[in-house]
């Protein structure tokens, strides 16, 4: 997708407006401290291994497609336990894709980084080490707020538009980009 213009940035707004208006008390509770929850079981991993937040962060992230939060909390501390006690990735058994669990290992040993080139894995791994507030994690939930309709990408130039549109839809409501997104994220998840 090329950069979206001005009345696609509009169509979005208004969506995602629609899909904020539509959350219930109990997800909005749960989307403003998803982050907070988040952040803390970092920081506990990270200390417990003796690691930096972004590495434990990062490590999390590289487990996470097609497993479920609790399973990727768990997987997450056996990479880190497996490195620990001299074990290889062939060696353990995770709940993601094997090549997933190999890049996991690598971030772990601080031979790898997710860089600024993964827009959603980037700025998720920094959403959840450093509830970082410049960057926005949109993922197929949100892009499907955004557009009312399943899609897998946007492409980075969308990426940028609607990440910063997202932060500024939640600096006008006293959120933090990631709280807002991640209250769509219970919204739209619930209701879709």
């Amino acid at each position: 997708m090329k950069k979206l213009t001005r009345y696609q940035l509009n169509k979005i707004s208004l969506n995602l407006n629609k899909w904020f208006n539509m959350a219930t008390d109990e997800e909005i509770k749960n989307g403003r401290k998803w982050y907070a929850d988040a952040n803390q079981i970092i920081k506990d991993i990270a200390n417990q291994f003796n690691t930096t937040e972004i590495i434990a962060a990062s490590v999390l992230s590289a487990l996470s497609p097609r497993n479920k939060w609790e399973q990727n909390i768990k997987d997450t501390i056996k990479v880190f336990q497996a490195i620990k006690d001299d074990k290889t990735a062939e060696q353990i058994k995770v709940c993601t894709f094997h090549t997933n669990k190999f890049k996991a290992f690598e971030i772990a040993k601080g031979n790898k980084t997710i860089t600024k080139d993964s827009q959603k894995t980037f700025a998720f791994v920094n959403n959840i080490a450093h509830l970082d507030n410049n960057f926005v994690t949109i993922d197929v939930w949100h892009l499907r707020a955004c557009f009312n309709k399943t899609m897998g990408s946007c492409g980075k130039l969308a990426y940028e538009q609607i990440q910063k549109l997202t932060i500024k839809k939640a600096d006008k409501l006293g959120l933090k980009g990631y709280e807002y997104q991640a209250i769509i994220w219970e919204s739209i998840r619930n209701k879709f």
